[in-house]
């Protein structure tokens, strides 16, 4: 198709108009170009979720035990602070499947329900392996 026999100021609002409709449908479409305001309907709902990891015997904290968190939208791992805390953000559920282990503990496998009490921080005590 040959343009150059169009008059320049239909020439130029035909571009103009072209990348105004490409422009709209790549926002639309393109992650990064999207607005906030865009990507808050499709966001899922974040939960934040806390585990305080305590010796059954003495009451402190377990530092350094693995944790992991499964849940409806997938699982996440990591290992507890210093203050035997271990902290999550998952997509909001009732119910979380929580995996613990530390060496010198007997590993902890439980279900945590969220409803009850869903801001407070959960307290899973582990009890000490005996070595005799």
């Amino acid at each position: 198709m040959d343009l150059s026999n169009l008059p320049r100021p239909l020439l130029i609002a035909s571009i103009i108009c072209f990348s105004l409709v490409v422009g709209y449908g790549a926002s639309k479409h393109i992650p990064w170009l999207t607005t906030p305001e865009q990507t808050d309907s499709t966001k899922q709902e974040l939960k934040s979720v806390k585990i305080r990891v305590l010796d059954a015997d003495s009451q402190q904290p377990v530092v350094g035990a693995q944790v992991i968190i499964e849940s409806e939208g997938g699982a996440d791992s990591d290992t507890t602070d210093n203050l035997g805390v271990f902290r999550i953000q998952i997509p909001k559920t009732d119910y979380v499947r929580v995996r613990i282990s530390r060496n010198g503990f007997q590993s902890s496998d439980q279900n945590l329900n969220l409803l009850s009490n869903p801001d407070r921080v959960k307290s899973i005590l582990l009890k000490r392996i005996n070595s005799k």
